[in-house]
């Protein structure tokens, strides 16, 4: 780790002295007692003060107990107690105010910096104040968190994890230990939202998987009980079976803001070296290997976590015996409906209850697969049903056609919009089956679209690619444009994206209808492939791995 150690402290310096540097254009800063013209929040602060900690006690660095930066960390400390309402809360302002759980997550920050203080402790008087206001505002900070409540799952957790440090640190006040734990026992008595395969609730595999894991190991830390690292072990093996081929995560199944995001696992970099400095574990060292490894080869800027490993003597001296991410995987998750796997040319995912039910990749290239079904209040097919075997998947859902019928009694109101129109009968007149068999090939995938029930149904096929990429076939050549779209009559059709190439088809075009004007997912970021047709039909389609054009005969 000594190597990586260096990185990670150079990343906190530079993180630290955009924080001073921040200080410096801005004079009117709250924390020097001016009025500034932001929104006044404590929660980027004190995020910045346990990175800035880190690096004043570390030997090492070029911030090792300077003044300056003792200074800042004083003042700023200082504006963080002025943020704090009177009932020890901090607030969210775009939309939580005296929030028990963003202030548990100012309560992970402020106890990681405080035991850095406390572990680097040089007993000197400096070193004592900054102690003293760090336990302040946790003290005061807890009260909010054991008193209020909470909005999602993994908010429980942080709440929970808080709740438990505090006793422990604040033990010697016993009748307030006693009250935090009582409170972390009634959020433990819901039971923990891990599952078997290692998923939480919210699916989050891009932020919140990383929340969850590190409130289970706060809890691990604080009760010795293993069934909490249990959570962790679990998550952080599904989420190498979350890392598409081009070693970024895969989030389009996620619940929260994250959905749809593309970013590198570096935010699990830490949680993975916890697990294996700690045990021998050959998955989770090859996995922590390779994601500080790639980050340093990437040039980025070193995760923001040296304030956690500086307080784990055995993170710190781990040495790595391996390198790299899983190969080869499949895994049907069937709680979530999701079906991932991994090959040595491709990746691909299916999902059940999701329009987007198909996404393919190879490398850093990735289309998506939806099917179009403008069909009485449905929009687009959407997979109610999912089965997965060796090699194969099949989707399937069902669609009605309705008719809202008149009222049998008075409604007492000719008010369309005070009538409850649940009580209205509906006429069924029409159903639409519609299945969709995937087939895996050596390179690539085939697809079986079957529709039956309702004749004469414009159904779309619709492949979603990004822009940019280039599109060919023997008749023409173009590059993918925001908004657009093209219908592939017939034939196949060359995808390429620096250098990375796939082959789809045949097409099918029956009609040119693409959608209906209320309602429809538009793929404005995006570029769109139709194949069309209408029911009742059966079609099949394939996705194929090729070569760039730098293998192909240049015309």
């Amino acid at each position: 780790m000594k190597r990586y150690m260096a990185h990670l402290l150079k990343g906190a310096e530079i993180r630290t002295q955009r924080f001073l540097d921040s200080q410096v254009r801005m004079p009117d800063h709250p924390m020097y007692g001016g009025i500034h013209s932001t929104i006044l929040e404590a929660k980027p602060t004190i995020y910045a003060l346990a990175t800035a900690v880190a690096v004043y006690v570390n030997q090492d660095s070029s911030f090792f107990h300077q003044k300056e930066l003792y200074e800042t960390i004083n003042l700023a400390l200082d504006f963080v107690g002025r943020t704090q309402r009177d009932d020890g809360s901090f607030d969210f302002p775009s939309c939580n105010f005296k929030s028990a759980p963003d202030t548990s997550f100012c309560f992970k920050r402020l106890f990681a910096a405080y035991r850095l203080l406390v572990k680097y402790d040089d007993r000197t008087p400096e070193m004592a104040l900054l102690q003293k206001k760090y336990q302040a505002l946790m003290h005061r900070a807890l009260g909010a968190i054991a008193e209020g409540g909470f909005h999602t799952p993994n908010h429980r957790w942080g709440i929970t994890a808080a709740l438990m440090q505090g006793a422990g640190l604040f033990r010697e006040e016993t009748d307030f230990a006693g009250q935090l734990k009582k409170r972390a026992e009634q959020y433990l008595a819901e039971g923990i939202d891990g599952d078997e395969y290692g998923e939480y609730a919210e699916r989050s595999t891009g932020n919140y998987n990383a929340v969850v894991n590190n409130a289970m190991m706060a809890l691990f830390q604080e009760t010795g009980d293993d069934s909490f690292l249990g959570y962790v072990r679990r998550n952080l093996h599904m989420m190498l079976l979350y890392i598409d081929p081009d070693d970024t995560i895969f989030t389009q199944n996620s619940t929260r803001q994250d959905r749809g995001k593309q970013e590198h696992p570096d935010k699990y970099f830490y949680q993975y070296l916890y697990v294996c400095s700690r045990e021998e574990n050959p998955e989770f060292d090859a996995a922590a290997h390779k994601i500080i490894r790639d980050n340093m080869e990437r040039g980025d800027l070193a995760p923001d976590c040296l304030h956690i490993i500086m307080n784990h003597d055995e993170m710190m001296s781990h040495h790595f015996e391996h390198y790299g991410f899983l190969e080869e995987y499949r895994q049907f998750f069937p709680n979530s409906g999701v079906l991932r796997v991994k090959k040595p040319e491709y990746g691909y995912t299916v999902l059940n209850g999701k329009s987007a039910f198909l996404f393919f990749k190879r490398k850093a290239m990735m289309l998506a697969v939806k099917l179009g079904e403008s069909y009485c209040d449905i929009r687009n097919f959407i997979p109610q049903k999912i089965q997965a075997e060796e090699g194969h998947c099949e989707l399937e859902a069902t669609a009605h056609g309705w008719y809202y019928l008149p009222f049998r009694e008075p409604q007492g109101t000719s008010d369309w919009w005070k009538m409850d129109h649940g009580k209205r009968e509906k006429l069924v007149n029409s159903t639409v089956k519609t299945t969709v068999q995937i087939h895996e090939l050596k390179d690539g995938l085939e697809l079986t679209v079957k529709a039956e029930g309702l004749s004469g149904l414009p159904m779309r096929l619709e492949i979603l690619i990004d822009t940019g990429v280039v599109l060919e076939n023997d008749g023409f050549y173009l590059k993918a444009g925001a908004g657009e779209g093209l219908i592939l009559r017939k034939g196949s059709l060359r995808l390429e994206e620096d250098g990375t190439a796939m082959e789809i088809g045949p097409g099918f075009g029956e009609h040119e209808f693409q959608g209906h004007y209320s309602g429809e997912e538009l793929n404005t970021s995006g570029y769109t492939i139709y194949c069309n047709a209408y029911t009742p039909f059966e079609k099949k389609f394939r996705i194929r791995v090729i070569g760039g054009r730098q293998t192909r005969k240049r015309f």
